[in-house]
């Protein structure tokens, strides 16, 4: 007879109430861990992604202005928005970079202007200054811009700027 009780008791074991709210109380906290962990990778991919957007851009735009002033034959105007750069191929002469509407662009002579950053960004505050020498030995061209991602979320995750400076020198002389 206590053979059979005892298999009864065994066969009817379960969970007490204390139990199942304490294994609940567990996986709630394991889950709400996962799933908070998962969203600030996919949080910080984003972040990721909208800083290299901006920064790509602004060493792109910047060393483009480089280049272009390092190659160009020689300086026609350097306004605080603009520059307008003499080249020694006809084609491509003048060859102007500027600030219009919040994008840098470039005009080599007669060919449309063409955007330097992309449409996920754009360009305020740029400033070119001329450090050439008075007798036109060295002819140097320092800018520097602010370029930010156009986001129209208010989140901090599609947020970024950053600042750029630099400059060039004609190097025809």
């Amino acid at each position: 007879m206590k053979k059979e009780l005892n298999l009864i008791r065994k066969t009817f074991e379960g969970f007490t109430l204390i139990e199942l709210i304490l294994y609940m109380a567990i996986v709630s906290v394991v889950t709400t861990s996962l799933i908070s962990f998962g969203w600030n990778i996919i949080n910080n991919g984003i972040k990721s992604t909208v800083d290299e957007e901006v920064y790509s851009n602004g060493r792109y735009i910047a060393e483009k202005i480089k280049y272009e002033i390092r190659n160009a034959s020689g300086i026609n105007t350097v306004n605080t928005t603009s520059i307008s750069l003499s080249e020694s191929n006809p084609a491509d002469n003048p060859t102007v970079i500027n600030l219009s509407s919040s994008r840098v662009t470039i005009k080599k002579g007669a060919a449309a202007a063409v955007s330097l950053n992309s449409n996920d960004t754009a360009i305020s505050n740029l400033v070119f200054t001329n450090y050439s020498s008075l007798d036109n030995k060295t002819k140097n061209i320092q800018f520097s811009f602010t370029i930010f991602y156009k986001a129209n979320s208010v989140r901090g995750d599609y947020q970024s700027s950053a600042n750029f400076e630099g400059d060039g020198e004609v190097r025809s002389n």
